[in-house]
């Protein structure tokens, strides 16, 4: 082997065998690379190796520093950094089984072998995966769209009764890419179609054979819209003009609500164990955000907005109404 190979050699051995808690003294630096990679070194070789990646940045302490062996201190994640990585990408249904299982191999590549034993991913991760293989390649196109600020066309796919991926329409959507946000546990594309003021969202695990069209220039966003602004108004990715709201919450709510719409949210304390919040939001989005805390939280303002709430309510009350009338009707005559 040639002589330059030694210090990488000897970067990858530290790399997989050694952390703070198991430094190498060099008599298994020695064996190491005589059975993984069979080089024989003396003492003097594998010195001068160590000094030649100190003097390329990786941090390396002396035998001297530690007392105890030689360790890479110096990696490119740490492992809480993978754990939070591995944990985000355990919880993101978007990619399939096989990107997962890829992206884990190659996150944990960067940690000792000791460390990876102790970084696993969620015990529990998402139960379902969609059917979209080429999410993160959709990721890729879509930015490359957002940083050229070219339009951009694709597939838009949604599922048949056989639980089937097929595309909405024949024709393909074309639209002006402004950004992509995470929301939900999905990737959407924030985007807009040429003559519409009004911004759209699609998930981009449901997009598919997107493609740059590098001779159509994206028009500028439509005047007053701020876009970060824009998306943390959004509770569930709905487009739509946003309005100011009144909420009435319990005390248990704050927490959750300061969460959902920021800190900027204006906060009135009552006596009585309630609070009001006044809130900027998608009306669609926020109604059923209201609607899973309805024992906790009630609408006050705007009146439009309360009276579509109270009519939701009503209307479901009578849908669950009528299934009880018929389910006793059906017991009546079976008896």
């Amino acid at each position: 082997m040639s002589p330059h190979l030694i210090p990488i050699r000897l970067y990858q051995i530290l790399e997989e065998h050694s952390d703070q808690e198991h430094p190498l003294s060099m008599g298994e630096l020695r064996r190491l690379l005589r059975v993984e990679y069979g080089v024989s070194c003396d003492r003097r070789t594998i010195y001068g190796a160590l000094d030649s990646l100190r003097y390329a940045g990786c941090d390396i302490p002396e035998f001297q520093d530690s007392r105890e062996g030689y360790v890479l201190l110096s990696r490119t994640l740490e492992p809480a950094e993978v754990r939070l990585l591995l944990d985000c990408a355990a919880a993101f249904s978007g990619i399939g089984e096989r990107q997962y299982w890829d992206l884990e191999r190659k996150l944990l590549r960067g940690l000792s072998l000791h460390q990876r034993k102790l970084c696993r991913p969620l015990s529990l991760p998402t139960g379902y995966r969609g059917l979209n293989r080429g999410v993160l390649l959709a990721v890729e196109v879509l930015e490359e769209a957002i940083s050229a600020r070219c339009q951009v066309t694709f597939q838009y796919m949604e599922y048949g009764m056989d639980k089937k991926l097929r595309p909405r329409r024949e024709r393909l959507y074309q639209v002006h890419p402004y950004g992509l946000c995470f929301a939900n546990g999905n990737y959407y594309l924030i985007c807009r179609y040429s003559g519409y003021e009004a911004l759209s969202h699609y998930r981009v695990d449901r997009i598919q054979n997107p493609a740059v069209l590098p001779g159509e220039p994206v028009e500028p966003l439509p005047s007053g819209i701020d876009l970060p602004r824009y998306v943390r108004e959004r509770v569930y990715q709905i487009s739509g003009q946003s309005i100011q709201a009144v909420l009435l919450c319990e005390n248990s709510l704050l927490s959750d609500v300061l969460d959902r719409f920021g800190m900027e949210t204006g906060i009135r304390p009552h006596e009585d164990g309630n609070f009001t919040a006044t809130v900027t939001a998608e009306p669609e989005g926020l109604k059923l955000w209201a609607m899973q805390y309805m024992e906790r939280c009630e609408v006050r303002e705007p009146g439009w907005l309360r009276q579509q709430m109270e009519r939701f309510f009503l209307e479901g009350l009578s849908l669950y109404q009528g299934s009880e009338a018929q389910e006793s009707a059906g017991g009546e005559r079976e008896r």
